[in-house]
């Protein structure tokens, strides 16, 4: 009895005693590798594909692996990665490739430049209202052919860019007609067909009468042009296609509202990507 008293006070003494901690210099917490590797080497080459349209170097994805599984791929390690990609200069170089493509049936630089200086020699010789004609066309293709440049130097927005690739003779001869130009600006850069009512009034409007579209004034095809580029619809629109483009779905109602907000008080293109590509379901977690 005595030897089974004696053992239960060692017991309860043991269990009243604090155990220090032992803290062992050098020691390093392991990283936490709850990540795959494969789904950050995929995610990886999914960015580059879709922003600049190419894989990434060796040493380009050897140093945005090391930035991701340091830190788990985490939020802002996600966004490192993406703000270096989109800082590349091949960026605004896909980026035109690619809206070219969807806008202006895959017109180039070099096309862009033929036309312009094919104008220019017209103008010299021009005279009369032949001259008023080609003057006003050779002022828009002088536009159009800065605008790669201008992106590539941060001078214009993405949505600066759209408007001079709908404001040239290249993009009138795709949509010939009042009706297919308004159409067409819908469905490229909204992703809708425009009601009937849109189509009435912005064709008043295009055609030089005075009109309303998304409840703004105007006179003209230029008018026309800043309306509507500089509607909520238009930021709206933008989501959707990006949406779709990264992750093949359009947003919900709470998506769009959220996202699209957030542009038409940033007017940042590059930040409305950035939100899509760093999220769990396009690195497909």
């Amino acid at each position: 009895m005595r030897k089974a008293l004696f053992l239960f006070a060692i017991v309860i003494i043991a269990s009243c005693t604090k155990v220090e901690d032992v803290l062992v210099d050098g020691n390093i917490i392991p990283p936490d590798n709850t990540i795959e590797n494969t789904t950050i080497e995929n995610y990886i080459n999914k960015l580059y594909i879709s922003t600049i349209g190419r894989e990434p170097t060796t040493s380009e994805f050897d140093a945005n692996f090391e930035t991701l599984r340091e830190d788990n791929l985490d939020q802002e390690s996600r966004e490192e990665v993406i703000d270096g990609i989109l800082a590349k200069e091949e960026y605004y170089n896909n980026l035109f490739k690619l809206e070219s493509a969807n806008i202006l049936n895959g017109v180039d630089t070099a096309m862009i430049n033929e036309r312009y200086y094919l104008y220019k020699y017209f103008l010299m010789n021009a005279t009369g209202f032949d001259s008023i004609y080609i003057g006003y066309e050779f002022e828009r293709l002088s536009v159009l052919k800065q605008a790669l440049l201008d992106s590539n130097a941060e001078i214009i927005t993405n949505t600066e860019l759209y408007k001079r690739m709908v404001n040239n003779n290249f993009y009138d001869d795709i949509n010939m007609g009042t009706e297919n130009f308004i159409v067409s600006c819908f469905q490229n850069f909204m992703g809708r067909y425009p009601t009937e009512a849109e189509v009435e009034n912005s064709s008043v409007m295009v055609d030089g009468g005075n009109s309303t579209l998304f409840f703004q004034a105007g006179n003209g095809k230029d008018d026309f042009i800043d309306i509507f580029f500089s509607s909520d619809e238009y930021f709206t629109g933008q989501t959707s296609i990006l949406f779709n483009r990264y992750l093949f779905r359009n947003p919900s109602s709470e998506e769009s509202v959220n996202y699209s907000l957030d542009y038409i008080n940033s007017n940042d293109y590059k930040e409305l990507q950035k939100r899509i590509l760093s999220t769990n379901e396009f690195i497909g977690l």
